[in-house]
């Protein structure tokens, strides 16, 4: 139950991670939070005041060790004290190694019980980007392509819409909800003209838009720069005055990046983006920009929508392009963890070796 309840704060606590908490007295569920807003009480201390003197003696159940310092909120380990609470059982560690294990302490120093690790792989995998950013400050990267059987992801003339059906185009947009950023490269602008904001006819906090444009030559009128929330173009630094004068006007903040020719350096993009608190990626294309992350080792997740559609054609363009490898030995493998059905598409979901 407080897995499904973290899943509600996805997309507006970041960067944060989500969690939910349950209170629990003999077997009933006495009251129930999660942590739904950057910067607003945590889950514990919503269940806990729900409760309110019912709470002495309960169990709270947890999907993250509560937090046992101050920052925006005072620490949960506190509230979980001043509660009376007899036992706490959450799922998994504070990913955050300066944290890590320090409210067991806490918790176990003034007699209460505490059980570890109940369900630990379904929290973690809730909270991976969390866990890779906090450690690393670098945002954890997913790499989405929708493309037919034959690995295409347009037709031979260009038209791309829709390659995939109606019920994997809105399981993307709930995917975009639970990022903090969407990136794609200049020619997807240029050819499919998209607007990249969630469209799922629920409340959202909209991610960030990032567009690779080495050059700054997206046009202003592009349905991407028509739509709220934030926009990132990232350009290479020679090209930074001009792009940054062209956009002086307008909400887009424009981000130089060391480069190669016309290739910008994604890793040095990708930490600059963690920097910003950025704490999940994610890549939708071209087949360009998904080798260019593939071949850079950026990528931690691959989720890929297969239609059963025949496209063919030699010039093709497919859900990756670049310039490949040269032996079977050096390909990039996946370890598959998921597949299911969308409609009548199949989502292929894992992770890069």
């Amino acid at each position: 139950r407080a897995l499904r309840l973290a899943r509600k704060g996805e997309g507006f606590v970041s960067p944060n991670p989500t969690v939910g908490a349950c209170v629990v007295k003999n077997g009933r569920l006495l009251a129930e939070g999660y942590h739904q807003r950057f910067g607003g009480p945590h889950a514990e201390v919503v269940a806990l005041q729900k409760a309110g003197n019912r709470s002495k003696g309960a169990a709270l159940f947890v999907t993250l060790e509560p937090c046992s310092t101050f920052s925006k909120t005072p620490p949960c380990v506190d509230a979980i004290c001043n509660a009376g609470v007899k036992r706490v059982v959450f799922a998994m560690e504070d990913p955050n190694p300066a944290h890590r294990g320090r409210a067991v302490r806490l918790l176990k120093r003034k007699g209460i019980i505490v059980t570890a690790g109940v369900l630990k792989a379904q929290a973690a995998k809730q909270i991976e980007a969390y866990s890779k950013w906090i450690a690393t400050k670098i945002p954890f990267v997913t790499l989405k392509m929708a493309q037919s059987v034959d690995g295409k992801i347009a037709s031979r003339t260009g038209s791309s819409r829709w390659i995939a059906g109606p019920e994997a185009r809105k399981w993307v947009h709930t995917l975009r909800a639970s990022c903090d950023a969407i990136l794609v490269g200049r020619n997807t602008v240029r050819v499919d003209n998209p607007r990249l904001t969630v469209r799922n006819g629920r409340p959202v906090r909209e991610p960030w838009r990032v567009i690779l444009d080495p050059l700054g030559r997206t046009p202003l009128r592009a349905n991407v720069f028509q739509a709220g929330g934030p926009i990132l173009l990232a350009c290479r630094e020679k090209s930074f005055s001009h792009t940054a004068k062209k956009f002086r006007h307008t909400a887009v903040t424009v981000m130089p990046v060391s480069a190669k020719g016309h290739q910008l350096d994604l890793v040095q993009l990708v930490k600059r983006l963690g920097a910003l608190g950025i704490t999940s990626l994610l890549v939708e294309g071209g087949g360009e920009v998904a080798w260019s992350f593939i071949e850079s080792r950026l990528v931690d997740k691959a989720l890929w929508i297969i239609a059963p559609k025949i496209i063919g054609g030699r010039e093709t363009i497919t859900s990756v392009e670049g310039r490949g490898i040269a032996s079977l030995s050096e390909a990039h493998g996946i370890r598959l963890t998921q597949i299911r059905s969308l409609g009548n598409d199949v989502l292929l979901e894992g992770y890069l070796r």
